[in-house]
């Protein structure tokens, strides 16, 4: 799979930058960690992609270049890969976050 680094518009546009016979890639932006942004290609089957015949769900994966040395990048320029198993997760996930944050706020 040839995944090059997107560009910050196509990124900011979530351009579809890959397709083969099977897979279709958008850039994003990552998730800020660490005080950073993270270009981002997310590669899903086919299948999973809007359409008439689309299924709910599915596991994707991530090529993330990272901006700082956290938690990411080795300096080496290569995307880090990860997989993912379920869009939702982070969904709850960020929420459930967002909700003990909120109940731990300090009031000044």
């Amino acid at each position: 799979m040839d995944i090059k680094e997107p560009t910050p518009e196509e990124c900011s546009d979530k351009a579809k930058v890959y397709v083969d016979w099977d897979k279709v890639g958008y850039a994003m932006w990552y998730p800020q960690m660490g005080g950073y942004v993270g270009k981002c290609v997310v590669v899903l089957d086919k299948q999973w992609e809007d359409g008439e015949n689309s299924a709910v769900g599915g596991c994707f994966e991530a090529y993330v270049w990272h901006d700082g040395e956290f938690p990411f990048s080795k300096g080496d320029g290569v995307p880090a890969h990860i997989h993912h198993c379920d869009p939702e997760q982070f969904i709850t996930f960020g929420k459930d976050v967002q909700e003990l944050n909120n109940k731990n706020r300090v009031s000044n």
